[in-house]
């Protein structure tokens, strides 16, 4: 009996419940069935609470996995048998963003829900490496694409963007209308003179508003560009990415608020002038009468009689005033030749 009772208890012990006595008296048939049922519940009791523990777990970690993937810049997810690299950046909301003016299109930004944030995948994850952004310059930029026909894009705006749902129904005019509005307004808070320039003030001088098959928009500034990280900060604080290439240009950042509307996951990564973006011109007086204006080719190089210049005028896009130069027929007479007004048909 004695090593009966030893051979029981390693094989209750093999088992998952173990039950151990501690007397070693002859227990009933009616004490049996008792400690049967007792065990009995006791498994029926502790499996279920088992479980949902089990279940309990498994849930936190789902929660805290989904966290880490929205929080942290880059993981691995599994695709069938490989990996797939991919992130999702930390995009701004612009109810926490403070706006030069009350303008509507700022209003209407911070009521809208929280932004989503696009997921980037592949060579696309280098969007999520914020410090990098100075040395890929237009690498950093979001890929956009949108329409440049007319007369659907004719009159672009900004406030179209938010209203937008899919490439096939975005202009890319109005891309720079939001870039240039803000870039312009920045420039002013930072203690800059910027002036429409070039294409952009082409646009306005033909109907008002932004070329709809234009590549980017034009804004000078007076002489030098003062308080330089001050406005790429504030800029960056506002979804936009500030650059040196040549000049200095601005792009739409992966940190925008609307980035998850504008991004097209389709695009490659961005090449040089494929993309949305703001082209800085330094404009200087000299001493002779003249205006050095950068990257101007007209009659006189790049230089303009100072009475053509100064005191400068305003011209609007899309009903928005801004300041340019005094008599912008001449400027454009000078960059573009005497046929400016005509637009020239692109090709596909």
């Amino acid at each position: 009996m004695e090593n009966g009772g030893i051979n029981m208890a390693k094989k209750l012990e093999e088992g998952v419940e173990v039950v151990k006595c501690s007397s070693s008296r002859p227990i009933s048939i009616m004490g049996r069935f008792v400690l049967g049922c007792r065990d009995f519940w006791t498994g029926v009791t502790v499996i279920p609470t088992f479980v949902v523990v089990l279940m309990g777990f498994l849930t936190f970690g789902f929660i805290m996995e989904s966290h880490i993937i929205s929080c942290i810049p880059e993981v691995a997810v599994l695709n069938d048998t490989k990996a797939v690299e991919l992130c999702i950046p930390r995009v701004l909301n612009a109810s926490n963003i403070e706006y030069h003016s009350g303008h509507r299109f700022y209003s209407e930004l911070k009521e809208m829900d929280p932004p989503i944030a696009p997921t980037f995948r592949r060579n696309h994850t280098v969007l999520c490496h914020k410090e990098l952004r100075t040395e890929v310059k237009y690498g950093y930029c979001l890929p956009i694409s949108g329409r440049k026909d007319v007369p659907f894009c004719t009159a672009a705006d900004r406030m179209d963007l938010l209203y937008t749902r899919s490439s096939k129904s975005l202009c890319y005019a109005s891309v720079l209308h939001m870039l240039m509005v803000e870039v312009y307004e920045e420039l002013q808070a930072t203690g800059n003179t910027p002036l429409i320039t070039f294409g952009s003030l082409l646009g306005a001088v033909r109907n008002g508003s932004m070329i709809p098959f234009t590549e980017d928009t034009d804004i000078g500034f007076v002489d030098e560009l003062k308080a330089k990280e001050a406005l790429r900060e504030a800029l960056w604080q506002k979804g936009y990415h500030m650059f040196f290439l040549g000049i200095w240009r601005v792009c739409v950042a992966p940190t925008h608020p609307l980035a998850g509307r504008l991004y097209d996951s389709k695009l490659p990564l961005i090449k040089r002038y494929s993309v949305p973006y703001v082209d800085l011109y330094q404009m200087k007086k000299g001493n002779h009468g003249f205006w050095d204006i950068q990257e101007l080719v007209g009659t006189n190089g790049r230089f303009l009689p100072a009475d053509r210049v100064e005191p400068f005028s305003q011209i609007t896009v899309n009903g928005m005033p801004f300041d340019t130069v005094r008599d912008p027929h001449f400027f454009l007479k000078e960059a573009y030749g005497p046929d400016y007004m005509t637009p020239i048909p692109r090709k596909a």
